[in-house]
């Protein structure tokens, strides 16, 4: 759904209530291993979730946020999750300007580990497609469709794809090129311990690592996140909203 302009950084109401109403064709038509979050990309929350949500996760929809996605991620998956949402990011900026149809066709997948509110862990596979966008072919929302994999998944491995025919050329010519404002491995390692809400010593003794590189660490990631790149990439992790300041 291209969406003229492109500076809009929240829906207007009558365009949101056509991406409400297309979710929830969507959401009808989902079988019962499966639930549908819509995300506002610029505001970095949840607009819309499935009824199934609560019978899957425990979690009623109005309580389903995009922090409370992340923190239920299985600890040894987070990391994993995060790079393979910043490398997707990544990857749609990249795709030619004004290319809508392009970036509307790239969806990527990934399965992992993730808490219900009883406290177990179930295996989803999470696709991730646009619904919504401005007539530069910018994501303005988005979506993500979970399916619960358990029974057919005996592995703790996260495994993930992006379904885009230029992605792997795309990934081939990447390998071996860093930007200044790209987060190293270990940043990406500090900063999904910090989406899991853990403090700097705690952090320190999982990593093996003094606290005051911690907090080094932090300082760095702040300042590539304030990037323009970097920020547009990891803004649907929620990134914004956690204080990385500590």
């Amino acid at each position: 759904m291209p969406i003229p302009g492109s500076t809009v950084k929240s829906l207007p109401p009558a365009l949101l209530a056509d991406v409400l109403r297309e979710a929830e064709q969507l959401a009808s038509r989902l079988f019962a291993s499966q639930f549908l979050v819509v995300f506002e990309v610029w505001l970095q929350q949840c607009c819309y979730s499935s009824p199934a949500t609560e019978a899957l996760l425990g979690y009623a929809p109005a309580q389903l946020s995009l922090a409370l996605l992340y923190e239920a991620i299985h600890p040894d998956d987070l990391p994993a999750v995060i790079q393979a949402s910043t490398l997707a990011s990544e990857f749609m900026q990249h795709c030619e300007p004004g290319a809508a149809g392009q970036q509307s066709a790239a969806c990527f997948s990934i399965d992992y580990r993730l808490r219900c509110q009883a406290g177990h862990y179930l295996h989803v596979l999470r696709q991730n497609f646009i619904l919504a966008q401005d007539a530069q072919g910018h994501p303005l929302v988005t979506a993500s469709l979970f399916t619960d994999i358990s029974a057919h998944k005996n592995t703790n491995d996260v495994r993930f794809s992006l379904d885009h025919p230029d992605f792997a050329a795309w990934l081939a010519a990447r390998k071996g090129k860093r930007t200044d404002d790209e987060l190293s491995t270990r940043e990406q390692e500090i900063l999904a311990l910090v989406l899991a809400g853990e403090t700097n010593a705690a952090i320190a003794e999982k990593l093996f690592i003094s606290y005051f590189t911690v907090k080094t660490h932090r300082r760095n990631i702040k300042r590539k996140i304030k990037s323009n790149n970097t920020s547009h990439r990891l803004s649907h992790l929620g990134v914004g909203s956690v204080n990385l300041a500590s």
